[in-house]
């Protein structure tokens, strides 16, 4: 069970960081790591009840419980936060996290009522039995969906240029030009243009709104091919 968590959304993060940061490239074990924290958002939503029952939780045992789960979602958001800077893979992150919740359904146990003692009834356990296999069937088809997307693409347009902003922001906001704390790799919107009037020159629109112009040789070859390479 723990290679599935691990795996399975260790895979499909990284499927949707190619889908949707298509001229990046990706590594590390980040997308199973965040598979393994959307396997135990999963276990805590499936024994939600259990974890704030009087009759199980007693001696103070709830509010141990309320502190581990805002730990683990602080946890969560200061990791997005921390892939909103360069080189850090927010796709992959919440990728692997997303995966590993579907995953974690089908593959953590649910502890029953009658564990402690407690009746459960014929509609629980069906609902549960229907959650396990919901959650399998979901993350498979949605790793084959996004594996199809993948291999149907260029390979260099990504279906939502808007989004590579949940990646990374240049910060901070509010500044401008060289006194911002980090860029974000802005190659993919920038544009050039071989222009012949009033003198051979290259135009060059840059992300942030400002053109460039360069010269070039009226006796080089100003085939845009070339220039390109």
């Amino acid at each position: 069970a723990a290679a599935v968590l691990f795996i399975l959304p260790a895979v499909g993060g990284c499927i949707l960081s190619a889908i949707f940061l298509p001229t990046y490239i990706t590594v590390g074990a980040s997308g199973g790591i965040f598979g393994l924290i959307g396997a135990c958002l999963s276990d805590i939503c499936m024994n939600w009840k259990l974890l704030f029952c009087d009759f199980v939780t007693e001696n103070g045992k709830k509010h141990r419980h309320a502190l581990v789960i805002v730990f683990l979602f602080f946890d969560i958001l200061l990791n997005c936060v921390i892939g909103l800077t360069p080189y850090v893979d927010n796709f992959t992150h919440l990728g692997g996290m997303a995966f590993g919740l579907l995953c974690g359904l089908s593959t953590m146990e649910k502890l029953p009522s009658d564990f402690f003692g407690m009746d459960e009834s014929w509609w629980s356990r069906a609902k549960q039995l229907s959650v396990r296999f919901l959650g399998l069937i979901i993350s498979s088809i949605g790793i084959i969906i996004a594996a199809v997307i993948l291999f149907q693409s260029d390979g260099t347009t990504t279906p939502c240029p808007n989004c590579e902003w949940l990646s990374c922001v240049p910060f901070p906001p509010w500044e401008t030009g060289g006194d911002k704390w980090w860029y974000c790799d802005d190659c993919g919107r920038v544009t050039a243009e071989i222009i012949q009037e009033p003198s051979l020159h290259l135009q060059v629109s840059c992300p942030d709104g400002t053109n460039v112009s360069i010269g070039l040789d009226p006796g080089q070859d100003a085939d845009r091919e070339k220039l390109v390479q």
